[in-house]
């Protein structure tokens, strides 16, 4: 069983202590969303320095892992102690998985995220030769971040390089307040359970200056950057995760999970992601991007088949590299590697 994680000051979590099934979740009410929100959310960067807070997934294959993960019950209890206007991250906190342009899903933790971190894990040798240089994690579509927060982990776990490397981590999501209440504490709590700064006294987990002051100095002393953004996808989210200023890496690993749900989800995650990919490879990066999905998303018109024509008509191809069928009424999985064309 998951073990919960809460933060000291402080109902349910939408997810059942659950991962969440996109497929299932495709049932809402467009004409509210249209009324809550005319415009999508133009992209903007987030300071690290804004965001706090925490909880736990399980993540195993080729050995087992625990990652943590927050729980929304904690979030509201945040949220509530704060006397935040709720109004404002109301969509996530509800029991609407989606709402087009409003909430994007990123406080569930879903399946495919979950198959990306085992496929990850799998692989896990590969990815320490690649954390040993300079190198960048992009998460498009962060969320909870499971599949970064196997990689921070492994960084947390492995020894400190003899010559200094840049690591960084651009991670992005639609809202924003998922990155201040889900992204970002998921990975306090994965650093405060690995390297265990303090003890977590009845599950708790204090945000003192002490505890915030030795992650920024442990980020510092292991060159680890991170950096995060929210909005919509497309070219300018894709400038904020690669600025030019910026020096880039070695090697850049994109990673996604469920961003192709939808026709109108598809066609934009698409340009961001060959957008993305351009940047890093113009700047002589190696580029790989692994795309975790299901076969189809039924009823809203998404799915690999789409994915793969998007990429096709932007010169680029999938190919599939992980993939499980759907048992039962179970909707078949993927994990695709793809490769950006040259147009």
């Amino acid at each position: 069983m998951p073990q919960v994680f809460t933060f000291a000051f402080g109902d349910e979590d939408v997810e059942g202590g659950q991962v969440g099934d996109r497929s299932a979740a495709q049932d809402v009410d467009k004409s509210r969303a249209e009324e809550a929100s005319d415009q999508a959310i133009a992209p903007y960067e987030l300071h690290f320095d804004d965001m706090y807070n925490t909880v736990q997934l399980q993540s195993s294959n080729n050995g087992t892992i625990t990652l943590p993960r927050r729980e929304l019950f904690d979030i509201r209890a945040q949220l509530m102690a704060e006397d935040t206007n709720l109004d404002k991250v109301q969509a996530g906190l509800s029991a609407d998985d989606i709402l087009p342009r409003v909430y994007e899903g990123g406080f569930k933790t879903w399946e495919c995220s979950v198959d990306l971190a085992n496929y990850l894990l799998s692989h896990s040798s590969d990815l320490l030769n690649i954390l040993d240089n300079p190198c960048a994690i992009v998460e498009l579509g962060a969320g909870t971040a499971l599949p970064s927060l196997l990689l921070f982990r492994l960084l947390l776990c492995s020894k400190p390089s003899p010559i200094p490397v840049r690591r960084s981590f651009w991670l992005a999501d639609y809202n924003p307040s998922v990155l201040r209440l889900a992204t970002i504490p998921n990975l306090l709590l994965t650093y405060a359970l690995t390297a265990n700064p303090v003890p977590l006294a009845s599950g708790d987990l204090e945000m003192t200056h002490s505890f915030l002051t030795s992650f920024h100095e442990f980020l510092a002393d292991r060159n680890i950057y991170i950096r995060t953004a929210a909005g919509n996808w497309g070219p300018r989210l894709a400038a904020l995760m690669t600025p030019p200023s910026d020096p880039y890496p070695a090697e850049t690993l994109i990673l996604a999970s469920e961003t192709i749900y939808s026709p109108e989800s598809t066609l934009a995650f698409t340009v961001c992601l060959d957008e993305t990919m351009r940047r890093c490879e113009e700047s002589g990066c190696r580029v790989r991007a692994l795309i975790a999905a299901k076969k189809v998303y039924f009823g809203v018109g998404g799915g690999v088949d789409e994915f793969l024509g998007a990429l096709k008509e932007r010169g680029s191809e999938g190919n599939v590299v992980w993939e499980t069928e759907g048992m039962g009424r179970g909707v078949g999985r993927c994990i695709l590697e793809v490769t950006r064309g040259t147009q």
